[in-house]
Formats: C-alpha cells, sequence, structure tokens
C-alpha cells in the first residue's frame, strides 16, 4: 500500500468518525429538545384548567425543563447531562407528575425514599404520562406499590397509548417494561 493510499484511508477515517459524532450531537439535541417540549405542554394543559395552576406542579415541570436544557448544553458535547442521584421521596415527584398531566395519583406504597435523580424521574414519568393523556383516550392513573425491596410506579390508560411506545419500542429493536427503584435504607 502506497503511503498516499494509507493516507486517503486515515482521512476517511477520520471523517467518518467526525460525522458519526455530529450525528450523535444532532440526535442528543433533537431528543433534549423534545424532552423540552414536555414540560411546556404539560404547564399549558394545566393552566387551560379552571383555577391557579399549584405552585407543586410548576415545581415539577420547571424541574423537567431543567434537566432537559442541561442535555441540550450536554449534546453540544456529544453528551447526556451527568445525573445527580439523592436520596429523595417519589412520591412528590409522582404527585407533581400526576398533577401536571391531570392523571389520578394512587399511592399504595406508603412512605419511600429511593436514591434517584429527581429530575430524571420526573423526566421518566412526565414522558409516560404525556404520551398516555395524548393518545390514551380516558382517564390517566399513577399507582405506586412496593414490590418487595423496590418501589413500582405504574402508568396505566384506558386506549393504545402505551401500547404505541410499546410498539415504537418493540420496532426500534427493544422492549418496554416496568422499573422499579430499589427502596434506601431507612
Amino acid at each position: 500500500m502506497t503511503l498516499l493510499a494509507l493516507g486517503g484511508w486515515l482521512v476517511a477515517a477520520v471523517l467518518g468518525w467526525r460525522v458519526w459524532a455530529l450525528a450523535r450531537r444532532l440526535e442528543l439535541m433533537a431528543c433534549a429538545e423534545h424532552e423540552l417540549r414536555g414540560p411546556l405542554a404539560a404547564l399549558t394543559l394545566a393552566a387551560a384548567r379552571s383555577g391557579p395552576v399549584p405552585a407543586a406542579v410548576v415545581e415539577g415541570q420547571l424541574e423537567r425543563a431543567r434537566v432537559a436544557l442541561a442535555d441540550l448544553t450536554a449534546a453540544r458535547r456529544g453528551r447526556r447531562a451527568e445525573g445527580r442521584r439523592e436520596l429523595i421521596d417519589p412520591r412528590g415527584v409522582a404527585e407533581r407528575a400526576a398533577a401536571g398531566w391531570g392523571a389520578a395519583l394512587d399511592w399504595r406504597a406508603g412512605d419511600a425514599l429511593v436514591a434517584a435523580d429527581p429530575g430524571r424521574l420526573s423526566q421518566a414519568l412526565g414522558n409516560l404520562l404525556s404520551n398516555a393523556v395524548e393518545h390514551g383516550g380516558g382517564h390517566v392513573h399513577v399507582r405506586a406499590v412496593r414490590a418487595g425491596r423496590r418501589l413500582r410506579i405504574e402508568v396505566a390508560d384506558r386506549g393504545r397509548g402505551l401500547a404505541i411506545a410499546t410498539r415504537a419500542v418493540e420496532e426500534a429493536g427493544g422492549h418496554l417494561a416496568v422499573i422499579e427503584l430499589p427502596l434506601a435504607e431507612a
């Protein structure tokens, strides 16, 4: 192989890596942009209802927006924002998320503490709830139960909302599953 050919392969490899890195950044920016729309939609929905928007709803949606903005900033470097795991009471996160989307909350888990990033938990619940509200056709219910040493938060609707998400994930080669958060030692 000549030196010129080797140089050509090296340039092609570097350009290929740069294209991949730029595509990754664009994908991360698109995801962050999408995530930023969620809290804005929830606040718009809450404001459209009669009566004042509870401060807890605004607080929860602002936390989701903070996470999305942090992801948008990190996307410039081709990454997602670092999580900040801390000991939290997930009931408050679930209450704010449910209230933001007008969903009923049935908290059967009692007092519970989990080690989690409150913003990411808000984001995950907000995504499930917005999908259920937009595509679910009916009332949306959030239920929390203990499953041994884990906390399970379930989101259910009366329509095809979660079925659409399940199909989309399956078409992407994955599966949608229940994720349980381990309870923190008291």
